[in-house]
């Protein structure tokens, strides 16, 4: 999958939530390694960063500022889920590519949604 395809915040017609969140998808459900339970506790903790920093009584920018660190760390915690084999390098790789666009609170919003829609796709097609 070509990353640079990956980039927030998205603008109109690029594709982002569509066309490249299910080419991403099926990178990730290509492999046996990679886990549900991991790619959906990534994705629930990105929700959780992007709701305290959307619903906060400061500025979102404020709160973005605030939180970056934590969210930057996330991918540490990939590292982790890779080196103990629960995921795979497609999955670390597409993962890093969003939360390296996170700049500021609107594209904090748009990595969760691609997130979404990786996650959605993904859901279809392990049926």
């Amino acid at each position: 999958m070509d990353l640079s395809k990956i980039k927030f915040p998205a603008e109109a017609g690029s594709g982002i939530f569509d066309n490249i969140a299910e080419i991403a998808a099926q990178e990730i459900t290509n492999s046996k390694v990679n886990k549900k339970t991991q790619r959906r506790k990534f994705y629930d903790e990105l929700i959780m960063w992007n709701e305290r920093v959307q619903h906060s009584k400061k500025s979102k920018e404020e709160k973005y500022l605030e939180l970056e660190p934590f969210i930057k760390m996330l991918k540490a915690k990939v590292a982790y889920a890779k080196g103990r084999g629960h995921i795979d390098d497609a999955f670390q790789n597409i993962f890093n590519r969003c939360i390296d666009q996170i700049k500021d609170a609107q594209t904090l919003q748009h990595a969760k949604l691609f997130m979404e829609a990786v996650t959605g796709y993904a859901r279809e097609l392990e049926k």
